[in-house]
């Protein structure tokens, strides 16, 4: 287990580094590194890999003043900052859900920093999914509302075991948390925004995932000003990496190489300070 210190709050993260690439790995709403235990061996095939969990997330401590993140911009600097100190000055992101947006927020701040954003389920356009105040509603009890939602937006075909299991990884995040991540997804609509943005861009999407609608991650891919490629998931639900793990990295693996060929100027030796 490793820890950093990044703006003031301890960040656990868990490293994978075999001179590949750096990726960042961000896990969904209300959600920790754990959520990536399927995937993140066969992702050391093209990466290497720094997965986190967000502050207040998992094994993370809260920020310094306590309070839960509602805001994409509040999350970037632990990102960014986490990966500077590792020595990487440029990497990819990956994310999903909730987690996408947040790689989208971060390219637009960071261009610099970001060479591609891999999105797993996500938009950069909430507002299309989840207008108006529908989220209020979470406030009530967050938690279960959580977990309840998460056995619903699962694929028809995925096993009642694996369910279980993304139903109970909400269990472990404080409900101010879960609540602050929904908000920063529903308040951030980048649609504005993405025509401008030219980081390469891929998505991978559950086609069963009527929580993100898979339009939603196909739109983003449209209106985005830099290359994109979007890439569905038959009966596959809100969390391909836990539904459909071997699939998903079949995906990548053969999306990945030459959409880095064709769209990146990012290696390890080049793009690493240590």
């Amino acid at each position: 287990m490793s820890y950093l210190d990044i703006d003031g709050a301890r960040l656990y993260y868990e490293q994978f580094d075999n001179g590949r690439p750096p990726l960042a790995l961000v896990h969904g709403a209300g959600q920790d590194t754990l959520s990536w235990r399927y995937v993140s061996d066969r992702l050391t095939d093209h990466f290497s890999v720094i997965a986190l969990d967000l502050p207040g997330h998992g094994k993370s401590a809260r920020r310094p003043d306590g309070a839960a993140i509602a805001d994409y911009a509040d999350h970037i600097p632990y990102v960014d900052g986490l990966m500077a100190a590792l020595g990487h000055r440029r990497y990819v992101f990956m994310g999903h859900s909730f987690a996408g947006g947040l790689g989208l927020s971060l390219a637009r701040a960071r261009p610099d920093s970001v060479a591609a954003v891999i999105m797993l389920d996500g938009t950069g356009c909430p507002s299309a999914a989840w207008g108006g105040n529908a989220f209020d509603l979470v406030a009530i009890n967050p938690t279960d509302w959580m977990e309840v939602n998460f056995r619903l937006i699962c694929g028809p075909t995925t096993s009642p075991e694996r369910v279980d299991e993304i139903s109970r990884d909400v269990l472990r995040c404080p409900p101010d948390v879960v609540q602050g991540d929904i908000k920063a997804f529903a308040r951030t609509d980048l649609q504005s925004d993405l025509p401008t943005m030219t980081t390469p861009l891929m998505a991978v999407h559950g086609l069963d995932d009527w929580s993100i609608p898979p339009e939603l991650g196909r739109r983003t891919c449209e209106q985005i000003g830099g290359p994109a490629v979007f890439h569905g998931l038959s009966d596959v639900g809100h969390f391909p990496h836990v539904e459909a793990p071997a699939r998903l990295m079949d995906a990548i693996d053969e999306l990945w190489p030459g959409f880095a060929k064709n769209h990146l100027e990012l290696n390890a030796t080049e793009e690493s300070t240590r």
